[in-house]
């Protein structure tokens, strides 16, 4: 992250937490968050439950972007769309299907995906 983009990314930290959300989140740690999952989620060993509480990374992440001013959000366009792209290769669109079963699944493009192999996906796939 640039330097000079750093009280911003702080203050936006302090909103999500004014927000609700929890007291380890901040900006860095959703994006990294995010960049695990698009990493892994081809092979994903967690529940379902653990699926879409990773999800709704990308959905502060979202709120995020529509808070930043456009050079941060511009610093932060860059690492989201190459790690949107790995998620999208490794998921499929569901619709919603497989996921809305377990939780309510918000309306953002991520919530309808699901991922392709793994564990997970074999829990999903069953009747």
């Amino acid at each position: 992250m640039l330097p000079d983009l750093r009280p911003e990314v702080d203050r936006l930290t302090d909103r999500l937490r004014s927000e609700g959300w929890a007291s380890h989140v901040s900006v860095e740690w959703l994006a990294v968050s995010w960049d695990k999952l698009a990493a892994t989620v081809a092979e994903y060993t967690g529940t379902v439950d653990e699926y879409t509480n990773d999800l709704t990374s990308r959905d502060a992440l979202e709120e995020v972007l529509g808070w930043a001013s456009r050079p941060l959000a511009a610093a932060l366009s860059v690492p989201l769309g190459l790690a949107d792209e790995r998620f999208i290769a490794a998921t499929i669109d569901d619709g919603g299907v497989a996921v809305s079963q377990y939780f309510r699944i918000g309306t953002r493009w991520w919530w309808r995906r699901r991922p392709t192999s793994g564990q997970l996906a074999d829990y999903l796939d069953r009747p």
